[in-house]
């Protein structure tokens, strides 16, 4: 895991113990602060000796105060500012995923867009999303997906403003459904 990566991991995660209002400043030097990190960050930071742990992650939560993501001190605790709100937000935002069910319910989702031009931003920022959670082009703009993902779109729309042009259609049947079927097979029998 490369440094500055791995340094980002541990910000986001700080971040969303800091909100959580479980972070407080003793527990920034104590084993139990690894713990609460994600399992890849846990074994890069079990590397280190304790030392060379207390020194990282005095100098990320500086560096965090320093990018005014958090504020307050080590003895009194940290708090999440507005700025590192919209970072947790953000990095939220990028992870999103479509969680596959169990049981396939043989519905499929759509998402129609009709986004004028003087938004192609938001519009070309949606498509690139799609495209990342998944779904298939049938057409222009007009995109597939097997799983429910309502709250999903509805985030993602929102997050780009563009909600009022998009419309969310849930339906169980549709003409090419063999074809979409094989689109998907990998996500459907795994």
């Amino acid at each position: 895991m490369a440094r500055k990566n791995t340094s980002s991991a541990i910000i986001d995660n700080i971040l969303r113990l800091v909100a959580a209002g479980s972070f407080v400043a003793a527990g920034l030097l104590l084993p139990g602060l690894v713990v609460a990190l994600d399992k890849p960050l846990q074994k890069y930071l079990n590397r280190l000796d304790k030392r060379s742990r207390e020194r990282e992650l005095r100098r990320i939560v500086g560096y965090m105060k320093t990018q005014r993501l958090v504020g307050g001190s080590y003895q009194h605790g940290l708090q999440i500012t507005d700025k590192g709100r919209e970072r947790l937000k953000q990095s939220d935002f990028e992870s999103l995923k479509i969680r596959k069910p169990a049981k396939w319910d043989k519905n499929w989702r759509l998402v129609f867009f009709d986004i004028p031009e003087s938004q192609k931003t938001g519009r070309d920022h949606l498509t690139a999303k799609l495209r990342r959670l998944g779904f298939y082009q049938m057409q222009r703009s007009v995109w597939i997906h097997p799983f429910p993902c309502r709250e999903i779109i509805e985030s993602v729309c929102d997050m780009y403003s563009v909600d009022q042009y998009v419309t969310y259609v849930e339906t169980g049947y549709i003409d090419n459904q063999k074809e979409l079927i094989k689109k998907f097979e990998s996500l459907l029998t795994s």
